[in-house]
């Protein structure tokens, strides 16, 4: 499995079309890739104009059969230009839970989320080497007991960048606002915190936390 990740800012001006040209982009690729198992569209309450990508594929054939799509070709051209700042990477699964099959169809996807529903956290860990393998370890066990306990948690995965293994993306989507402020205050959550939080107040890139955009709630 490989999973593409992405943070990306633009300004308020291009914020509608680009949403809409993305929105088209993960519709296509989810209805007529048979390789790509998601493609969520989310973005930043703090800042709307900061938005994320989480797709996921079956492997890196599924990647390189994305990349020649007409449908990406058609939302790269329709975004050249747009974007102040990227940041992606191409990871490997650590931990997944959730939805597992396939993306959503072409009669499912009809229209977008709205605000207040799911709500998405996306965050890039930069890890110092010594600490990665108790890092991981650490968010696997957080990882398992929120899935095993939490009723509203609808994804927790842990991916780990092919270009650098001590980079290390958490994707955590949970129901609605009150099933991800109870994650945040979870026994499991604060032991992982206590030993690792500087990782995550580091200021280097703030993660995104706010709501679906793509697939529709009603989707999930």
């Amino acid at each position: 499995m490989r999973t593409i990740t992405v943070q990306a800012t633009l300004s308020q001006d291009h914020l509608e079309r680009f949403v809409a040209a993305s929105i088209a982009n993960a519709r296509a690729s989810v209805s007529t890739e048979p390789g790509c198992r998601r493609f969520d569209l989310f973005r930043d309450d703090a800042d709307p104009a900061r938005v994320g990508f989480n797709e996921i594929y079956d492997d890196d054939g599924a990647v390189d059969a994305h990349g020649g799509t007409a449908h990406f070709e058609t939302w790269l051209s329709a975004t050249d230009g747009m974007l102040d700042q990227t940041v992606w990477a191409t990871c490997r699964s650590l931990y997944a839970t959730g939805m597992e099959s396939g993306g959503v169809t072409g009669a499912e996807s009809g229209g977008r989320s709205s605000a207040g529903g799911i709500r998405v956290y996306q965050a890039r860990i930069s890890l110092e080497p010594d600490d990665a393998d108790g890092f991981i370890a650490s968010v696997r066990d957080q990882a398992r007991a929120a899935a095993a306990r939490e009723e509203g948690l609808l994804r927790f995965d842990i991916n780990q960048s092919l270009d650098l293994p001590t980079e290390i993306w958490l994707y955590k989507v949970h129901a609605d606002p009150a099933a991800a402020r109870d994650h945040t205050t979870a026994p499991y959550t604060a032991a992982h915190l206590d030993r690792y939080g500087g990782y995550y107040s580091d200021g280097v890139l703030e993660p995104i936390a706010g709501p679906n955009i793509w697939p529709p709630d009603a989707a999930w």
